[in-house]
């Protein structure tokens, strides 16, 4: 899953599986849900971002009480809330594996280091890692939680990359041109190089070029899609971990650049596209089947995005989901001011 680091101006007074003065949930009826939405209702002080979907029925936030920071779950069916992870440091970016039940916790105390603490669903440590550096990238690899790409930046932003096995807890160096690689499969990697999409193997280095004229692209497991332009036209193709392109499309509207894509099955992705030429930025999220646009609804807002099941969180502060099919949208978060 994607890094959703999104800070609220917000607050909420939480003690695990426990609500304070300060957090109502207020039932919502949703059309084809089999039981009633709970809107969390919190203060305005202290939650510091939303994660995204624990599972179809909860979601996951970060939130700061007294001195600690707290990995909190809402479930939206029953309004209960459970403390999963609780530090004394900063929590500064949570992923959840999509298809191990693990959650990957990056916690620092000091500007120099960070920890990436690996937990199950119910919080119990698996793995721990520290690594050295100002900024990190991380990126997990969605078929095994075992492996994760590391980059660690200088404050001169130089940079190493680093493979961790956590199968023996090693960190091993990896060369590569590009800062921000992707995984492709469990064993090679996806990076850009001028405009350039190259895929490189870890055990052999052997490089392949993917795709040219590349503006962005977006892996998952096997899968990558690629935003390149053909002319004056913008073209998505999705290939496989052996370059086999799978299918194609154009762009609808050129002005409109991918901003995220989650790769909900083999055949279907979500993605939000933006004009980037307007004075006033027109988003919308668009399901594409087998290379075919099959839904697009305009959202308020651009920012992250985050699937789970025929749900989608989108926006800024993830406080809203979609439902893909019908379209309808639920706000389960709400933010008040303290008094």
């Amino acid at each position: 899953m994607k890094r959703i680091l999104v800070p609220l101006v917000c607050s909420v007074f939480l003690i695990a599986c426990t609500q304070s003065e300060d957090i109502e949930t207020e039932e919502q009826s949703v059309e084809n849900e089999v039981e009633p939405v709970k809107t969390l209702t919190a203060s305005q002080d202290d939650i510091r971002f939303v994660v995204g979907w624990l599972n179809e029925t909860a979601i996951l936030f970060v939130a700061h009480t007294d001195t600690e920071d707290r990995l909190l779950s809402y479930d939206l069916q029953t309004g209960d809330i459970h403390t999963i992870f609780t530090t004394s440091s900063t929590i500064s970016e949570v992923q959840v594996h999509p298809t191990a039940e693990q959650l990957l916790v990056k916690t620092a105390d000091d500007p120099t280091e960070a920890i990436l603490h690996i937990l199950d669903h119910a919080g119990t440590p698996l793995n721990e890692v520290s690594v050295a550096s100002s900024e990190l990238e991380i990126q997990w690899n969605g078929i095994d939680a075992s492996q994760i790409l590391i980059t660690a930046f200088s404050d001169d932003w130089s940079y190493e990359i680093m493979r961790y096995d956590a199968n023996n807890d090693t960190l091993v160096a990896v060369e590569l041109p590009d800062p921000f690689p992707h995984w492709l499969g469990t064993e090679e990697l996806v990076y850009i190089e001028d405009a350039n999409v190259w895929k490189q193997s870890l055990s052999t280095g052997e490089k392949t070029t993917l795709a040219n004229n590349t503006n962005q692209f977006h892996s998952a497991t096997d899968r990558v899609l690629i935003e390149s332009f053909e002319g004056e036209q913008v073209r998505y193709a999705v290939l496989n971990s052996t370059g086999e392109e799978k299918n194609s499309w154009l762009a609808e509207d050129d002005a409109f650049v991918m901003d995220r894509a989650v790769l909900l099955n083999e055949n279907t992705w979500m993605m939000t596209v933006t004009n980037q030429t307007e004075m006033m930025p027109t988003s919308f999220l668009v399901k594409i089947e087998d290379g075919e646009e099959v839904k697009r609804q305009e959202l308020p807002e651009g920012g992250t995005l985050d699937c789970e099941g025929n749900k989608c969180l989108t926006g800024y502060s993830l406080d809203t989901w979609i439902d893909i099919e019908t379209g309808e949208t639920v706000k389960w978060l709400e933010i008040g001011r303290v008094e």
